[in-house]
């Protein structure tokens, strides 16, 4: 069945018109990668669909027809008539009968075509949901979105999205950091657009970060299956499994694949660390955006100590003191809010 033109054909116009599942993108994704061929099919359906879109938003206006109903209304006697002052003009001046008609058509066609602008107008706004948007400022927060998905949002992250979404797609803008567990709906995919990339799943649990570091962003799957790809090519989709993470570039169109070896990578939302013979600058990393710390350290050469320990929902004051007592160094707090951790020979 695949094989079969028809089977693509509709296939490519599922996908235009966002109503392709997770599978039947994988399938069109990899009949796109066997042939120029079919790419180049797929490019001039796209031109056709675009043409076809943009055809929508223009009225189809019979002029014959509207002048020919808007004279009627004009011709009409006034219900009450008023003294109008008559000016005579000169013969030179004269409208001619078959000019004035040309005039009124063409004025005819121009109320009705700004009429018809107006009303589409009117509708697009009304049937555009009104964007809300969540933003953590100091803590992270929880929330449900109008499908029931929880998201919860980390420190200094913001989510758009409609207060009611489309018939066909749930789509959400994210910028920063955030954990999804998506209400499942076949007839919805469920969208994350972040920054340059799509994440694209129909009910799964799962993390994105478009902000990690050296201008990277990445997906980390939990449970289910999302697909990532780039907005500018849809084609080249990268399937995660649970376990998976995607790394994505935001100065290249490259998407990495590999196993999740970040074991706190859900700890801002459930504030449950384990560290396992990590370093210690790779635990202040994790403690400042978990507790959104200021913490720094002192001594470079304690950066390498390494710390073994599983903390639950333990505060930021319990967790410092047993590093304390964990690793040869000491903890001190400075004016705004800054903690250093130094070692224990430089202690004053």
């Amino acid at each position: 069945m695949e094989n079969n033109k028809t089977y693509f054909t509709d296939l490519i116009t599922r996908y235009l018109t966002g109503e392709a599942t997770s599978d039947e993108m994988i399938t069109l994704s990899g009949w796109l990668k066997s042939s120029a061929e079919n790419q180049k099919v797929f490019e001039e359906y796209q031109k056709t669909f675009d043409a076809i879109e943009e055809t929508k938003i223009n009225s189809t206006i019979d002029v014959d027809v509207e002048w020919k109903n808007i004279r009627s209304k004009i011709s009409k006697p006034a219900e009450a008539k008023k003294e109008v002052k008559v000016v005579t003009l000169d013969t030179e001046y004269k409208i001619r009968p078959a000019y004035f008609s040309r005039f009124m058509r063409v004025a005819a066609i121009f109320i009705l075509i700004a009429t018809s602008a107006f009303l589409l107008y009117y509708y697009l706004r009304s049937d555009q949901p009104m964007t809300q948007h969540m933003v953590a400022q100091v803590e992270s927060i929880e929330s449900k979105l109008p499908d029931g998905t929880s998201v919860t949002l980390n420190s200094g992250s913001t989510l758009d999205y409609p207060a009611k979404f489309g018939k066909n797609k749930r789509t959400v803008a994210l910028k920063g950091e955030a954990y999804f567990n998506v209400v499942h709906d076949a007839t919805k995919p469920f969208i994350i657009s972040a920054e340059d990339v799509s994440v694209e799943v129909l009910g799964t649990s799962f993390y994105v970060n478009t902000s990690s570091s050296e201008g990277q962003g990445e997906v980390i799957l939990t449970s289910g299956r999302v697909a990532v790809f780039y907005k500018n090519n849809p084609g080249k989709i990268t399937i995660l499994e649970p376990g998976e993470k995607a790394v994505f570039s935001k100065t290249e169109q490259k998407i990495t694949k590999t196993e999740n070896d970040e074991t706190n990578y859900m700890a801002f939302k459930t504030k449950d660390l384990v560290f396992s013979s990590t370093p210690l600058c790779d635990v202040i990393k994790t403690l400042n955006n978990v507790y959104h710390s200021k913490i720094t350290l002192r001594d470079k050469k304690i950066a390498n100590l390494t710390l073994n320990g599983n903390f639950v929902n333990l505060t930021l004051d319990s967790v410092l003191k047993i590093i304390q007592e964990a690793l040869p160094v000491c903890i001190n707090k400075s004016k705004g809010n800054v903690i250093e951790i130094s070692s224990n020979g430089s202690k004053q």
